[in-house]
């Protein structure tokens, strides 16, 4: 006939159930000291700035952090494997001592061993209660490190996932870098590459400029006094006559009097030239200004004619009037 057990038999089967140890498992579990043995054994990872960090120490640094992580996952795993055993003692214990039936077999044995002595049948009883004792005390034991290694394990996971966004974190900054590295190294072979070419067309420059360049007197002559004859009209940007000129507008007119074609374009025009020195000046060669922005015909006494700006007129000034001069050059 069933009938509910009283405290005594409840405290009597809990007891039962914590009994049974390590033995089943052959493990032995060491209370709290077993989860401080793998908690917090891994070295941490060095901060970084990653704004001013190259992408070579991004990597390192990263690398780092998947080591961190990988020791982690590790000690993670051998907590759990320890929790694994700790549980299976303690089901193992439930199983043969956590029923009234189960251990009412176990003294029903121990006693029919014993015959009819007396004696015996009390001295099996002893060594049976003797070994519940000791398998309570492994089992109370096991039941403190199964609550450290929980926690372990819980420590571990957060800090395997603080190191998944770290890492990813990582992993974004170091495809940031290496393509800011990627542009800033194409950058500086274009630079290198414009360099090359530009030191290139300057010794090809000063090859064709060692000797002065050819000085056609009939068409230089025509070219001032044609531009003479603008004098006082307007600027208009875009303009080559016959009554409003900008400045390669004027010069390009003024030698196409004698058909000597010039591309309406300041920095075309510089490419259609020869280059000169100042010493060599004579009247109807071209002063270039301000990154070739700017063109004016030299007419002699240390003074050019040109169509400088909005708002004025093609007038004379002196050669040296106040914008750099990038270089002189001869039709």
């Amino acid at each position: 006939m069933a009938h509910a057990c009283s405290d005594h038999e409840a405290r009597s089967r809990t007891s039962a159930i914590l009994r049974r140890v390590a033995a089943y498992t052959g493990v032995t579990l060491a209370t709290v000291g077993l989860v401080t043995a793998f908690a917090g054994t891994h070295a941490d990872a060095a901060d970084i700035d990653y704004t001013s960090a190259s992408a070579a120490e991004i990597e390192d640094h990263l690398a780092d952090l998947e080591t961190e992580r990988d020791a982690a996952a590790a000690d993670l795993a051998d907590l759990q494997t320890q929790l694994d055993a700790a549980k299976a003692v303690i089901e193992a214990a439930a199983a043969e001592y956590g029923t009234s039936n189960a251990q009412l077999t176990v003294v029903t044995a121990a006693v029919e061993s014993a015959d009819d002595d007396l004696d015996a049948k009390v001295s099996s009883l002893v060594a049976y209660a003797q070994q519940q004792t000791d398998k309570f005390e492994e089992a109370q034991d096991a039941s403190e490190s199964a609550k450290e290694l929980a926690a372990g394990i819980e420590t571990e996971q957060q800090e395997i996932a603080d190191l998944d966004k770290q890492i990813g974190k990582a992993e974004k900054s170091l495809d940031a870098a290496e393509a800011e590295e990627a542009e800033a190294a194409a950058a500086a072979e274009a630079e290198a590459e414009a360099e090359a070419s530009s030191e290139a067309t300057s010794s090809a420059d000063s090859e064709s400029d060692s000797a002065t360049a050819s000085y056609s007197a009939d068409a230089a002559t025509a070219a001032v006094q044609f531009a003479r004859d603008q004098l006082g009209e307007s600027y208009v940007f875009g303009a080559a006559g016959p009554d409003t000129w900008d400045c390669s507008g004027l010069i390009a007119g003024a030698y196409g009097v004698s058909d000597i074609s010039l591309t309406h374009s300041t920095w075309t025009m510089w490419d259609e030239t020869s280059g000169i020195d100042r010493g060599d000046l004579q009247p109807g060669d071209l002063v270039f200004y301000n990154g070739q922005n700017h063109v004016a015909m030299y007419i002699g006494d240390g003074q050019v004619i040109h169509a400088p700006k909005p708002g004025d007129v093609v007038k004379i000034s002196d050669l040296d009037m106040g914008m750099s001069i990038d270089g002189y050059r001869r039709v």
